[in-house]
């Protein structure tokens, strides 16, 4: 009887620590450094810093364009807005490949756009949020969004363009928020180009899914919702820009990689369902890796490029 006691109480243990662990990698995003910056790629910038609502500082890079328009690029969560090095490593690392949103940034560069691009509070070269540097997956993060737009508006080289979003992934769930939220800061953009967007409860169950088996997926998400909240984090289902969506009024192209093993199609197709007026859904073929997409368009700008030039 006692080993059968000492034995509950090993794997009890084991599931607790490990659900806390999963709880802590959605809350707590990785900080990577920004190993390069737009010179790198032979584009000249200004470092930039602005201040979100809450007193967050924001910084990042400006990039300058030959035309009247400007284009605001957001990053993934736990990458930065250079994007993510395979030198950089943690527990919490999903993908070890490059990724270059600068190589992206260039297309834009060459097109005649500005640029802006920053890091999100928690990440990168920002500061932390005010609450211990717990992320929201958008609900904390749109804050950054407004405050990119309201640093446009009070430089007098900037007030005049018209501006588009090319958001990935947590930037795409913020600037939808962000819209929804403050839509009177938003009158100079025409249009949103949003990769992959998504709700984290439903990627944390295909992730478990997919690591610890569908019983595994089951067991684990109860209580690693618990310790979400239990952290200070907002409850796991939230974290989503549904029911947000529904109050975009720029054009938006959705895209998604058919094959992201991470997510349920259904979750993107809601977000555009949800998205009155003009949209379009673009499906990228032929990936294994939902990560693969974010350096998709560093070598095919094509259908990023052809949107913003219809729309702005």
């Amino acid at each position: 009887m006692i080993y059968i006691i000492i034995g509950l109480a090993t794997v009890t243990s084991i599931y607790l620590v490990l659900c806390y662990f999963l709880a802590g990698t959605i809350i707590y995003l990785d900080r990577q450094s920004v190993p390069k910056n737009p010179s790198d790629y032979g584009m000249d910038f200004e470092d930039i810093e602005f201040q979100a609502s809450d007193g967050v500082n924001i910084r990042g890079w400006l990039i300058p364009g030959s035309s009247s328009k400007l284009v605001i690029m957001t990053h993934v969560g736990g990458l930065t807005k250079y994007g993510s090095t395979k030198e950089f490593r943690s527990l919490s690392k999903l993908y070890n490949e490059e990724i270059e949103f600068l190589k992206t940034a260039k297309h834009l560069y060459k097109k005649g756009y500005a640029i802006l691009m920053f890091d999100f509070r928690n990440h990168g070269e920002s500061d932390p949020s005010p609450n211990k540097g717990i992320a929201g997956v958008g609900l904390e993060e749109y804050r950054d969004v407004v405050a990119a737009m309201h640093f446009i508006k009070y430089r007098k080289d900037l007030r005049e363009k018209e501006v588009g979003f090319v958001s990935y992934c947590m930037g795409a769930n913020s600037t939808i928020i962000a819209m929804s939220k403050n839509p009177e800061a938003f009158g100079k953009v025409k249009c949103l180009f949003a990769i992959q967007p998504i709700s984290m409860e439903v990627f944390i169950r295909t992730y478990a899914k997919k690591i610890f088996t569908p019983l595994g997926a089951k067991l684990l998400l109860p209580m690693i919702k618990q310790f979400i909240v239990l952290r200070g984090g907002e409850p796991l289902e939230k974290m989503s820009p549904k029911g947000y969506a529904r109050d975009l009024n720029v054009p938006t192209m959705y895209v998604q990689a058919r094959n992201d093993p991470w997510t349920e199609l259904s979750d993107i197709q809601g977000f555009y369902e949800e998205t009155p007026g003009t949209k379009k859904f673009f499906w990228i073929e032929d990936t294994k890796h939902r990560f693969e997409s974010y350096s998709y368009f560093e070598e095919k700008p094509k259908k990023m490029l052809e949107w913003l030039e219809k729309w702005m």
